[in-house]
């Protein structure tokens, strides 16, 4: 999912040599850790001989527990609401592995008690996407800093503004003239008009156009998905989001409404999946550069497949 403040939902991603590793998110656990864990956290009544916390830890090594750890979360947030004996199983076998420290648990406990406040600021400190903002203030000009600064403030730019108004001149099939009628389908501002997105934060939407996907539910879930899978371990966090946000419930800093037990996992795993295939990087990707380009064109050179809507 996204970022800042998403309009009506989440937001966004560049070329890497050769697919990368899916160790931390795929546990090489013994068989059992794949089959028990839904059913050990609420998520499923029928999945059988799931080991305790002791003996689980006896069954990882330390280049596995991580991800281990991440599969029982997700597996935490599946079936709303969390409950005390959910997260007080999850923090056994986090203790059990010696990951009691965690942040997911700290974010896991804040969302039960409706703890909106703490839950933002922890969760957005760990998020990915933000370091783009951080990077654009660090490495931009004074203009550009600017301009960043205008836009956080919900101020207007003319020059901005008047720059991506100028990509519906663009040729049909192009990602510049897909995100003209994308945010003027969807009546989300520009950058530069008042309410728009920083420029450091347009990857989300332009994303949106890439990949083929709309912003109700399923399309978000698609895309932030797809994100967070281009980052690989590190898009844990991303994955976490959309299902705080659209599985549990939790308010989150984007226009997006909460929603309760809309995510389909299998949906959100098979993006994650495309992300991890491609070779766009979400955190150096600039979608600018690649304007004038077709979308055809561009999938081709990220490796992204064609969109699918199963």
């Amino acid at each position: 999912m996204t970022f800042m403040a998403s309009r009506t939902r989440p937001r966004r991603r560049c070329s890497r040599p050769r697919p990368r590793s899916r160790r931390r998110l795929r546990t090489r656990a013994r068989a059992p850790t794949s089959t028990w864990l839904a059913r050990e956290l609420g998520a499923s009544p029928d999945a059988a001989d799931a080991p305790d916390p002791a003996q689980l830890a006896a069954g990882l090594d330390a280049s596995t527990r991580e991800a281990a750890l991440q599969r029982l979360v997700l597996a935490a947030m599946l079936v709303p609401p969390l409950t005390d004996a959910r997260l007080d199983l999850l923090e056994r076998y986090a203790a059990a592995i010696d990951l009691s420290k965690e942040p997911a648990l700290v974010d896991l406990r804040r969302a039960a008690a409706g703890r909106g406040r703490a839950l933002t600021m922890g969760l957005m400190r760990r998020f990915p996407p933000n370091e783009r903002v951080k990077a654009a203030l660090r490495a931009g000009s004074w203009g550009d800093r600017w301009r960043l600064f205008k836009a956080l403030a919900r101020l207007t730019d003319a020059g901005s503004a008047a720059r991506y108004a100028a990509l519906g001149e663009l040729p049909e099939g192009t990602l510049g003239r897909g995100f003209y009628e994308h945010c003027r389908g969807h009546g989300f501002p520009f950058p530069g008009e008042r309410g728009g997105l920083p420029e450091a934060a347009i990857f989300h939407d332009m994303g949106h156009v890439l990949l083929g996907h709309g912003v109700d539910i399923d399309g978000e879930t698609r895309v932030g998905g797809f994100e967070a899978g281009t980052l690989g371990a590190r898009g844990f966090v991303m994955l976490e989001f959309a299902l705080l946000l659209f599985n549990l419930g939790a308010p989150l800093p984007t226009n997006a409404r909460p929603e309760v037990d809309k995510i389909d996992i299998d949906v959100l795993l098979a993006a994650f999946a495309r992300g991890r295939a491609s070779t766009l990087e979400l955190l150096t990707w600039d979608p600018w550069a690649d304007v004038a380009e077709t979308v055809a064109s561009l999938r081709a050179r990220y490796h992204i497949d064609a969109p699918s809507t199963s």
